[in-house]
């Protein structure tokens, strides 16, 4: 029952607040219907059902969440339905079988108005937000990276700096660039995965930092460079252990060792 309740709810928030899914089901529905090739039935009726069942159905949904996936991704599977194609030759279908002109420009105009209600609502989700950049990350992410790379010893010794990012930061950073060693990715904001990140845990804590322990610890883990959110609270200035401010990006401070600036 679990299993069921959870390929239901991905399917669900896969799909958003849009009636793409309703418009795609309606173009199965049509095709059904409408299409006599066998070929074609097979190809735009037969195999999507197959790969929705396969998703839905409790056996296989559990072995790959609980077995080959997990359940945060699962909803990947859904890419496997040709949602696109579906409805596409459906809509090319229902214009070939109109005998009439003014019968195929109601059935084109109503996909589009189809098209544009719908789908106007799949922005309302909060999951989605306006792109800051063409990278589509954050761009406070995109501007301490440029600033660690384009610090003085970087660019003059062509060197990789070895760096600590806090946790809102690890999903974009290596998105962005490769030029930037971390020492812990995405794995390490993963709690079931119980990865152990000691200076990630100490930059992200809400009560006062130790700056010197935070630096002995950036020492002993080869950081060249660390950026702490600046709503944290330091207990004294990095630079004093060798870490001085490179410079801030939006609610980020990033601090490098001397040799580097």
């Amino acid at each position: 029952m679990d299993t069921i309740k959870a390929t239901l709810l991905i399917l669900k928030e896969y799909n958003s607040l849009s009636l793409y899914f309703l418009l795609f089901i309606a173009a199965l529905v049509y095709l059904g219907i409408a299409e006599k090739e066998k070929v074609k039935r097979m190809l735009f009726v037969a195999l999507p059902v197959a790969l929705a069942a396969v998703f839905l159905f409790p056996v296989s949904a559990w072995l790959s969440m609980h077995l080959i996936l997990d359940q945060e991704i699962y909803y990947r599977q859904l890419w496997l339905i040709p949602y696109g194609a579906v409805v596409c030759y459906a809509l090319i279908h229902a214009l070939q079988k109109a005998s009439k002109i003014w019968i195929r420009i109601v059935i084109a105009a109503a996909f589009v108005l189809l098209l544009f209600i719908g789908n106007g609502k799949l922005y309302m989700n909060k999951q989605y937000t306006p792109a800051e950049n063409p990278y589509h990350l954050p761009q406070d992410v995109c501007d301490a990276c440029d600033l660690i790379l384009s610090a003085k010893g970087v660019v003059e010794m062509q060197y990789t700096p070895k760096c600590a990012f806090p946790a809102t930061m690890v999903e974009f950073n290596r998105q962005y660039t490769a030029s930037i060693l971390t020492v812990y990715g995405r794995e390490a904001i993963i709690e079931r995965w119980n990865y152990d990140t000691p200076f990630l845990d100490m930059i992200s804590s809400n009560e006062a930092i130790d700056t010197a322990a935070l630096c002995a610890m950036a020492s002993e883990e080869g950081l060249e460079c660390f950026v702490i959110e600046k709503d944290k609270t330091l207990t004294a200035d990095p630079a004093a252990f060798g870490y001085p401010l490179l410079g801030s990006s939006g609610k980020y401070d990033i601090y490098m060792i001397y040799w580097l600036q």
